[in-house]
């Protein structure tokens, strides 16, 4: 009887932790949605999606970048990714990366699981898109029609880009390219972060 206990138990231990597993090899379940997707691997359906390419410089403060969504109020609503360095405690070491993103969002405010939830590595060199799922960072969903995004990249210091733009959504597709800005016009690092394609589709 004890050996059958045993077995039993071992089997839910094993079942929980394939369940684990699951949650986050699979984001799309439990609510969590996939931070950067490499270009082939892009998304369907209703979404609002930035496409970029990024290149690593090899220098120390740099390579930090965030995309984030904002009412047209300018009320933040929710980061669709931001490096991990800034994201975590980095922004309190060195408070010249991503300004607009930190005073917008606050991660100082923020739970461990948020800055979580919003945080990645620096890609590879290479295309990828990211997406809003038009829910706010607690997972409420947006009520509004119009919006606006944000797209910050520290390339070198204070050496940094900007994007922004208006969105609506509704029953067709829209695209743009959004124009950079530059701290730094003549700036020697604008690889870094390059090809801005925003676009919203409705299904």
């Amino acid at each position: 009887m004890k050996k059958k206990l045993i077995l039993v138990t071992l089997a839910a231990i094993l079942l929980l932790s394939s369940a684990t597993i699951v949650k986050i090899k699979n984001p799309f379940n439990f609510g969590i949605r996939p931070l950067i997707i490499a270009d082939e691997q892009k998304q369907t359906g209703r979404r609002f999606e930035i496409s970029f390419s990024c290149d690593n410089l090899l220098l120390v403060a740099s390579n930090q970048y965030a995309f984030w969504i904002e009412d047209m109020d300018g009320n933040y609503i929710d980061t669709l990714y931001v490096t991990r360095y800034t994201g975590g405690e980095g922004y309190r070491r060195r408070p010249q990366s991503i300004q607009q993103w930190v005073s917008a969002a606050r991660p100082g405010d923020m739970r461990s699981s948020e800055i979580d939830a919003i945080t990645g590595a620096t890609p590879k060199p290479g295309n990828y898109s990211v997406y809003w799922d038009f829910t706010d960072g607690k997972g409420n969903a947006a009520s509004d029609t119009q919006y606006r995004y944000f797209i910050e990249g520290t390339m070198y210091m204070g050496d940094n880009v900007l994007y922004s733009g208006v969105f609506t959504t509704g029953e067709e597709v829209w695209e743009e390219y959004p124009v950079p800005e530059y701290s730094v016009p003549n700036s020697e690092y604008k690889a870094m972060l390059s090809n801005i394609r925003v676009a919203y589709y409705p299904n």
